[in-house]
Order: C-alpha cells, then structure tokens, then sequence
C-alpha cells in the first residue's frame, strides 16, 4: 500500500510540475504565432518585436534565483499558487493592453510570476522522485510537456489570432490557472515555517535587484534599435551593476547567487553551456514565424500546422532521450545533440535565402527541435545532479535562469545584427521588405548555427557525476 500510494504521490507531483511548465511555455509559444498581428496593431517595428520575448525572459532571469530561494523555504506548492495567482493576473492586463509600454509592463508581470512556477515545479518534481532513471524519465515527461506546450500553443495561437484576436493568446491563461490551481491540491508535503525561520530567513533583495539590473542593461546595449547613447549608457550601468552584485554576493551570509557553487567546473560550464544552447536556438521561433506569414503569406492557422511536425518530433525525441543515454553514454549525447541542431541552423540559414515556400524548410525545422529538444533535456538532467536534493530549487534556479539569460541577450543581439546588416529593422512589420526578412533570417539562423555548436564544445566538458554529495 505504501508503495502504491508512494507511485500515486510521484505520478501527481510530476503531473503537477509538468503542467506547470506547460502554462510557462504555453505563454511564449502563442506569441511567436501571433507577434505580426500584434505589431500591426500596436505598430511595431521589426527591431522592436524581440522586447515582447525580452520583456518577458529578463523578468524570468533576474527573479528565478529568488525564486528558488522562495521554493526552497516554503515548500513547492505554496510557490506554485501564489506564481500563479500572479501570472493569471498579469496575463489578463497584457490581454487588455491598449499600447506597446503596457504590454511590456505586464509581460514583466508575467516574468514575475513565472520565476516562482518554473523552480518550484522542478523543485516539487525532483523532491518526489528517486534519482536515477525514475528521476530521468521524469525530468523527460517534464521536457515533453514543455514541448507539447510549444505544440500546443502554436495551435492555440494561430487559431485564437485568426478567429478571434491576439490578445485572445493571453488571455487564455487566465482560463487555464483554476485547472492548474484545483491540482495543486492534496499534492506535496506541507511544510511549517516557524515565524522564527521566517525571521532569519535571507531573501537577499538587494542580489536579486542588481541581477535584473545588470542583464537588462546587458539587453539593452546589444539592442539595434536604441539610440546608440542609451546602448552605451546601459552598457556602463550593466557593468556597475554587476561588479556592485559579485561583491554583494560574495560579503552576503546567504547570497542568492552562491558564487562559490556557481564557480565549481559542473555547475558553471553546465550552465554556460545552457546560456550559448538558447542563446543560439532563440532566432528560431521568432523568424520561422515572422517568415512562414510574411514572406510565403500563410495564415496564422496554416503556420502553426507546418510547424506541428517539429513540435511532434521534439516531444517524442524527448521522451527517448533516457533510452538515448543508456545506449550511447550521456556524454556522447550532449556532444552530439546541440550539434545536430546546429547543422539544422545552418542549413535552414542557406535555404532562407532563395526564399523557398515554408514547407520546404519543414524538414530542417524538424531536425532542429530533434537537436534542441535532447539537448535540454541532457542539460536540465546535467543541472538537477549538480546539487544535493536540498538545493533542488537553486539547481532548478540556475538553469531557467541560464536559459532566459540565453534566450533574452542572445535574441536581442542576434536579431540586432542581422538587421543591421540587412536594413528594415525600424519598419513597421506592414511595410517590411520580405526579401529583407529573409535576408535577416539568414543570417540570424548562421549565428545562431556557430553559437550553438559553440554549446557543444562546452558541454562535452562537463564533468560526469555529482559536484556535491
């Protein structure tokens, strides 16, 4: 009976975590589907679109440590509620945004909110399964549900902007947090904090606040469409702020970054090797989208369609990657994985140019999530046993927070020189030039193509093992 109901309580936990990361990823995947109506309708340039990504994943990464350090205090699924309380709410007032500063304000909002979900639900999984493969394939059905969400989403997003409007891709999550609340209970152990553990606790604001300082002021400097003095002033403020954050972090009894952890061989080059992988996978989604409606002409809808296969491929491929590891050795894997997504890249960056009907390009994009898909999951598996089980929540931390890093300063400075080179990245997305759109998405995607192979070299270095017992 124990082992039954021990079964039940894993099966829920994962369920839990994974669903949680579904409404995470859910957000960003109809988006990516809706971002040319949205830019037609609040008139937005081309240049500027990445900030309804940015805005997003900044807020992510500055707040995902805190985060962590709120999950690991007061138990998982007291975080799961209130995150996702706050991302409901914000959702709702970026659906209803009547400008484009509004809706940056509330995809903050929904960053906010969404650091709480992501290392709590991690945190809920690896708290309620054993390490090893049940850990692994959990970690995997984690990974699949994110890519089901990107699935999904994509679906959800084209048809909600066709029949209805984008704001509807918002909105939605407003429909889809009771669900998620209503699981939440009976699941995870309670978790009593005593008013004097509340005391003592060390949340370690003033870390958090010169972190999302320092990466936001690194986004903005790599932002083509800045006025080159805002750039250079945000470049000296990011560079203030983060020296000012090392010596916090290092004088503090309870930092929230441990620099000491950060700095051993597997923590940081695991992590280094998730910042370059999204960094170098973040053009992806952004371009495929914006070419697959402006450049061939496809509808919202007939988008999402051509993009299912891969959205497939990933899941399916992520579910294997156990089996994957068993035969082949994980090294090997993660050596191999961000490589075939860069070849995928590179390909995909040369068919652009003759400017091809979006099928033809399936097949690459197809190839692409096959790569990108393994390499998450060998890297969060990499993450989770880097730390002790107690530190849970700062591993889960740690590389949401690489990955939004990534995703944020490689997206904006990616899709900055590649309209830089190209022109038409102050246009407004109506006007635009399709041969210029893809001309900018070649060379995007050939970036994109070395960064990622760069992740393979690093995380072919990452130590086997654990880091900490």
């Amino acid at each position: 009976m124990t082992a039954i109901h021990s079964a039940a309580h894993s099966g829920r936990a994962v369920a839990v975590a994974s669903v949680t990361q579904l409404i995470v990823v859910l957000d960003g995947a109809v988006l990516t589907i809706a971002l040319p109506s949205l830019a037609a309708d609040l008139n937005v340039p081309v240049a500027s679109l990445p900030w309804v990504a940015n805005a997003y994943a900044l807020a992510v990464a500055g707040s995902l440590l805190l985060g962590g350090r709120i999950a690991d205090l007061f138990g998982a699924v007291p975080c799961l509620r209130f995150g996702l309380g706050l991302f409901a709410l914000a959702s709702l007032g970026a659906g209803l945004s009547p400008t484009f500063g509004w809706l940056l304000f509330f995809r903050v909002m929904q960053g906010f909110g969404a650091a709480l979900l992501s290392p709590a639900g991690l945190a809920l999984l690896t708290d309620s399964t054993s390490p090893g493969h049940d850990r692994e394939r959990a970690i995997a059905t984690w990974s699949v549900t994110a890519t089901v969400g990107g699935t999904v989403g994509a679906l959800v997003g084209g048809t909600l902007t066709q029949v209805l409007d984008w704001r509807w891709t918002l909105l939605i999550n407003v429909a889809i947090a009771p669900v998620l609340l209503l699981m939440t209970r009976n699941i995870g152990r309670r978790r009593q904090v005593s008013e004097e553990r509340l005391r003592r606790a060390h949340f370690d604001i003033p870390g958090s606040f010169l972190f999302l300082v320092g990466i936001s002021c690194v986004t903005l400097a790599v932002t083509s469409s800045v006025e080159i003095q805002i750039r250079l002033a945000g470049a000296v403020v990011a560079l203030l702020a983060l020296g000012v954050f090392v010596l916090v972090e290092r004088r503090s009894e309870h930092p929230i970054l441990p620099l000491a952890i950060v700095f051993t061989k597997r923590v940081g080059i695991t992590n280094g090797a998730a910042i370059l992988l999204i960094a170098g996978l973040s053009v992806m989604g952004f371009y495929t989208s914006l070419y697959a409606q402006i450049v061939t002409g496809l509808s919202p809808v007939q988008t999402a369609l051509w993009l299912l296969p891969s959205a497939v491929a990933g899941a399916v491929t992520s579910k294997l990657v156990p089996r994957v590891i068993t035969r082949l050795g994980e090294k090997s894997v993660r050596t191999a994985a961000p490589l075939v997504a860069a070849i995928a890249l590179a390909l995909l960056a040369v068919v652009a140019l003759f400017e091809p009907p979006f099928y033809v390009m399936v097949p690459l994009i197809v190839l692409e999530a096959v790569g990108a898909s393994t390499a998450v999951v060998v890297l969060t598996a990499a993450s989770t046993r880097s730390l002790p089980p107690h530190r849970a929540g700062l591993a889960g931390g740690l590389i949401t927070t690489s990955g939004q890093v990534g995703s944020s300063v490689g997206l904006a400075l990616i899709t900055g020189i590649a309209a830089a080179a190209i022109g038409g990245g102050n246009t407004s997305l109506t006007a635009v030039n399709p041969s210029a759109l893809a001309g900018q998405m070649a060379i995007a995607l050939g970036l994109g193509a070395l960064i990622t192979a760069c992740a393979s070299y690093f995380a072919r270095r990452i130590p086997l093992g654990h880091a900490f017992h």
